[in-house]
């Protein structure tokens, strides 16, 4: 895919290569991946999507007066814009922003501890037996600065499906990265660009992703 008629915009932390650009988001459906689930509540209206640019993840191919990108685009945010847009069958041009997946980078969406710590910690050891020792994993739950590991999840999927099944227990409920917590903090082993899927969607609120284009 070419990129003509593009502006190149300035990011800092970290500093990766991104542009601001009028497209088609409905003709271009088929071609551009959500990487979460969205919720049927979220009240996007028609003025939201023509304020806030989708951001779109993308392979760079070539990088001259023209961008070459690969007709693979991720969603890192603006899940609900794109579902509306599509859903409803809105065939207009949309700023979007086209940013390079490869330099993003794809933390963990925080959570915030809704029940006593002890609680939950027995919860966790009890469904697939979380622990500080003994385990030889590299997925883990994040509490007070302490990580707790299991032999029982073996891949990321698992572990963030198990993230959703603690929020819909309300044992943590989802905390932007950026806001202060007075709550315990509960964060989950980060994610990476190459987790992502044309078959496959995590959970809502994953991912926080940086750099953040809330206020271009």
């Amino acid at each position: 895919m070419i990129v003509k008629d593009f502006k190149i915009i300035e990011t800092t932390n970290p500093k990766v290569l991104a542009c601001l650009k009028s497209i088609n988001i409905f003709n271009m459906k088929d071609i551009i991946y959500p990487h979460e689930e969205t919720m049927e509540d979220n009240p996007v209206t028609s003025s939201i999507t023509n304020t806030y640019p989708i951001v779109l993840g993308v392979f760079f191919e070539k990088i001259e007066e023209e961008l070459a990108i690969k007709d693979e685009l991720y969603i890192l945010d603006g899940h609900h814009r794109f579902k509306y847009i599509v859903d409803n069958s809105i065939s207009e041009i949309f700023n979007v922003i086209l940013v390079d997946i490869e330099s993003v980078n794809v933390d963990s969406y925080n959570t915030e501890l809704l029940v006593e710590k002890e609680i939950f910690l027995n919860e966790i050891f009890e469904d697939y037996g979380f622990s500080t020792k003994g385990s030889t994993s590299k997925i883990y739950i994040e509490i007070d600065g302490v990580n707790y590991y299991s032999n029982n999840i073996s891949n990321i999927k698992k572990l963030y499906s198990y993230k959703k099944d603690l929020m819909n227990k309300q044992m943590i409920s989802p905390i932007p990265n950026n806001h202060k917590n007075s709550n315990t903090t509960v964060r989950f082993s980060s994610l990476s660009f190459k987790d992502f899927s044309k078959n496959y969607v995590f959970p809502h609120k994953s991912t926080w992703i940086t750099p953040r284009f809330d206020k271009l």
